[in-house]
């Protein structure tokens, strides 16, 4: 007769090619991926008010950013605010300038 566990064995998949990981991978990232939130009037102006406050203080603050997706986290001081091309300049811990658009901020809070 036939050993079905045997025939059953030969058929599992013993590796995963390159090209099935990152298919898996990418599968697993879409799963985790948020909509962009729509922020209230109300919550734009107490960012507005904090990122001034900050600005005059010369106070570091910490942004969530929507990012594709996904929230990232980035934290500096606020530097510059381009009103034309609707963007900060945030300088970060290490000396990097990161440049983030009004449209992506989720969250703004003082450390």
């Amino acid at each position: 007769m036939w050993n079905t566990e045997k025939d059953q064995n030969r058929w599992k998949m013993k590796f995963i090619l390159p090209e099935h990981n990152e298919a898996l991978r990418q599968l697993h990232l879409k799963k985790q991926k948020i909509d962009r939130p729509i922020l209230s009037p109300e919550q734009l102006e107490e960012f507005e008010y904090t990122i001034a406050t900050a600005m005059s203080e010369d106070l570091s603050l910490d942004f969530e950013l929507f990012d594709n997706g996904f929230v990232r986290e980035i934290s500096g001081r606020v530097v510059y605010v381009d009103h034309l091309r609707k963007e900060f300049r945030i300088k970060d811990d290490r000396g990097d300038t990161n440049f983030i658009r009004f449209a992506d901020i989720l969250n703004v809070k003082t450390p």
